[in-house]
């Protein structure tokens, strides 16, 4: 019931999103907009930032409830992490410190340890070996494309690979934590330190951190219902931002073309029409042009974020409920209106 309960609150949200957005002039009432949804369904806190050809050209934050949502306002991310840890790698790869297509066992001889209960914050680790044998068929470009075989979590079991490496796309965190202890290994460096060197400080982003921090603890929003706290680094979802540092970064993106190149060259093939995948982001084709994308979904939050390649513009939207991604689309396609197939996929829910 309480499932039935909510496709229908989604349904109707995206119903009148769909309304509002027939009417001229939406972009211009993205904030009108963004209040009335976030009222509507009961989301505490709404932040989005928009990039006009690359630049940044305006934020907002509402909320549907009665607290105030300052323009520093730090939620979780969730997945919007992954492209942040590709960033790194692929930062690395530039300067010749990666191969992103050398087998991970020159990295690990002795095989992965995995982190079975890698969610279980406060409880000690269940480790167990991927044998050096699987690794010797995985590279981190197909870690970074989600076609390396693995699930996107092994529950509390061992990691095992569901198909041969590079047979098809699956969406992988394990594949993604994987690529965080390679990185690690490789560098000495925890994710948190990286991130700092690679992402964080270049670029200026001072409200990001891939676990709690003094720094961003005065900003942080609460999820609804519920929500973890993350004392450790998860590549996959562990990722605190506001929008408008998480807009600086992909306007640092957009702006670098040698590393769009990487990004887009070579994608994997989903099974839906126009949608593939490269080194960190979705790719949506969309006639002569093309956008990168994606989506995060953790206890509590729902975020959103795209980018067209051509005119670089971009939308990040962060939400802090598990009801906000309805509301994240529709401002997505405010900002970036046209038929978006990857929001359409089970996953982006």
């Amino acid at each position: 019931m309480r499932r039935a309960f909510m496709d229908r609150r989604a349904f109707l949200l995206a119903s009148g999103a769909a309304m509002a957005l027939s009417r001229p002039g939406l972009a211009d009432d993205l904030d009108g907009l963004a209040a009335r949804l976030a009222s509507e369904a009961q989301i505490c806190a709404v932040s989005a930032a928009v990039l006009r050809h690359g630049n940044e050209a305006r934020q907002l934050s509402v909320s549907g409830c009665s607290t105030e949502v300052g323009p520093r306002a730090v939620f979780q991310a969730a997945s919007l992490a992954k492209p942040v840890v590709a960033h790194i790698a692929l930062q690395l790869a530039r300067r010749g410190k990666l191969a992103l297509d050398s087998p991970l066992s020159e990295i690990f001889p002795d095989g992965y340890k995995h982190w079975q209960n890698i969610f279980a914050l406060k409880a000690g680790p269940v480790v167990d070996t991927v044998p050096v044998e699987v690794l010797r068929n995985v590279t981190p470009r197909a870690l970074l494309s989600h076609n390396a075989g693995f699930p996107n979590w092994s529950a509390t079991g061992p990691l095992t690979q569901n198909f041969a490496p590079g047979a098809r796309w699956q969406y992988s965190g394990e594949g993604y934590v994987l690529l965080q202890r390679m990185l690690e290994t490789l560098t000495g460096h925890p994710l948190q330190q990286l991130a700092e060197q690679e992402v964080f400080v270049p670029i200026g982003l001072t409200e990001t951190a891939f676990k709690l921090t003094p720094a961003i603890q005065p900003n942080l929003v609460s999820g609804s219902p519920r929500q973890l706290r993350f004392p450790y680094e998860i590549a996959a979802s562990s990722l605190y931002t506001s929008a408008n540092d998480y807009a600086r970064f992909m306007a640092a993106v957009l702006n670098d073309e040698q590393l769009l190149a990487l990004i887009t060259r070579d994608p994997v093939k989903l099974s839906v029409p126009r949608l593939s995948w490269g080194l960190g982001w979705g790719i949506e084709e969309s006639g002569r042009s093309a956008s990168i994308w994606h989506w995060g979904s953790n206890p509590g939050f729902r975020s959103l974020a795209m980018a067209d390649l051509q005119s670089r513009d971009a939308v990040v939207v962060l939400t802090s409920s598990e009801s906000g991604m309805p509301l994240a689309k529709a401002l997505l396609n405010s900002v970036m209106p046209g038929d978006h197939p990857g929001l359409a996929l089970d996953l982006v829910r």
